[in-house]
């Protein structure tokens, strides 16, 4: 089977196929995602790469939570 960095992914039809599936297919995944030794370490870069992205400023959990619920 070849590696996935050695060919081209069509990302919206993997999203196309994400969205036919049923919840529990989706949950399995999802785990399946999660379980990846370096996820938390991605997914901290990927949120804070957003953050710099949209200029959102560094905030505690009381003003994130403000921030994150007001209507816009």
């Amino acid at each position: 089977m070849p590696r996935l960095k050695e060919i081209d992914i069509n990302y919206e039809q993997i999203g196309d196929l994400f969205s036919q599936l049923d919840f529990e297919k989706k949950m399995m995944l999802i785990k399946g995602v999660i379980r990846d030794k370096r996820y938390r370490e991605n997914f901290y870069t990927y949120t804070e790469g957003l953050a710099k992205k949209y200029r959102i400023p560094e905030m505690n959990e009381e003003e994130l939570d403000a921030f994150l619920h007001r209507n816009n």
